[in-house]
């Protein structure tokens, strides 16, 4: 029998769906996509049965390059799929001068935690193998965000992957997270963090399977300093306190809070809905960079 958390959550979960549904499809039915970036598009990278897919895009005067950025989209971990930051990525590529890949993974509550970060670990050993990408860039919006940085410091951390129940092992190397409003804090009995267990969800005799932190990553964002992160905010970003609490605790972050101007609203995931505005420009430039830095 399902818990009252469980029914809460999935109930939760049918409202965000429809919700971000009616919402996304007028803006990427007007999205005017940057020129000067070739673009491979569906390129099947987990095999069956999953056949998951990615886009690769890659500025029209780049013939190769052993880095990448790996956009992760939001969607509370249960919607969207790729095409959500698409536009995003393509400006990503062309102001970068860097490729740029942008997958799709397994929502919740058909995956759990640990099922999509081995997904985004995968998807980097594609891209290693088949695009020769030595060097990892990840950045995600909101859910997304979040799990470029959880992802991030998996990647560089053996302890903390086996705590996710990551095993995959990583051809390459991770070397920064650039965040689009993302969240990093969940009650674990509410939607989505209660999503976050594979099995068991709701039996309370049953032992807590993933460590406490995959609630509140600023627990464990702090041990590794050398991981370069970049975070972006606005005004009516409904996780801009979330995020300004995480710049406290990641003092070498780069950080950019943004602020509405005219009829310029900075709402949640702002630099994805509305990659050509200024402060989107801003906020991608940020990103970038957030990854050619030294430390």
């Amino acid at each position: 029998m399902k818990s009252l958390f469980r029914i809460r959550a999935e109930h939760e979960c049918k409202i965000w769906i429809k919700n971000c549904t009616e919402s996304d499809a007028p803006r990427l039915a007007a999205e005017v996509y940057p020129e000067d970036v070739t673009v491979e598009e569906d390129v099947i990278w987990s095999g069956e049965p999953l056949n998951l897919k990615l886009d690769y895009y890659k500025p029209v005067n780049v013939e190769s390059s052993k880095e990448c950025f790996l956009v992760i989209h939001g969607g509370a971990f249960c919607y969207g799929t790729k095409v959500l930051d698409k536009c995003y990525g393509m400006h990503l590529a062309r102001m970068s001068g860097m490729p740029v890949a942008n997958m799709d993974y397994t929502l919740m509550p058909e995956a759990g935690l640990s099922g999509i970060i081995g997904q985004i670990f995968k998807c980097m050993n594609f891209l290693s193998a088949n695009y020769g990408i030595e060097k990892f860039h990840l950045t995600g919006d909101s859910a997304g965000g979040y799990l470029s940085l959880i992802s991030a410091l998996a990647a560089r951390n053996s302890n903390i992957a086996h705590d996710l129940l990551v095993f995959e092992k990583l051809k390459g190397e991770v070397v920064s997270a650039g965040l689009i409003c993302g969240g990093f804090r969940y009650p674990p009995k509410g939607f989505p963090a209660i999503f976050f267990e594979e099995s068991n969800p709701d039996d309370p005799k049953a032992k807590q399977r993933l460590p406490e932190y995959v609630y509140d990553i600023s627990k464990i964002a702090e041990m590794d300093p050398e991981l370069k992160v970049a975070m972006v905010t606005g005004e009516d970003d409904f996780l801009r306190e979330d995020n300004r609490r995480m710049k406290e605790i990641l003092s070498n972050a780069l950080f950019y809070d943004a602020e509405n101007e005219g009829e310029l609203h900075m709402h949640h995931v702002f630099p994805i809905a509305h990659p050509e505005w200024p402060q989107s420009q801003k906020a991608i430039q940020l990103v970038i960079d957030n990854a050619t830095r030294e430390l």
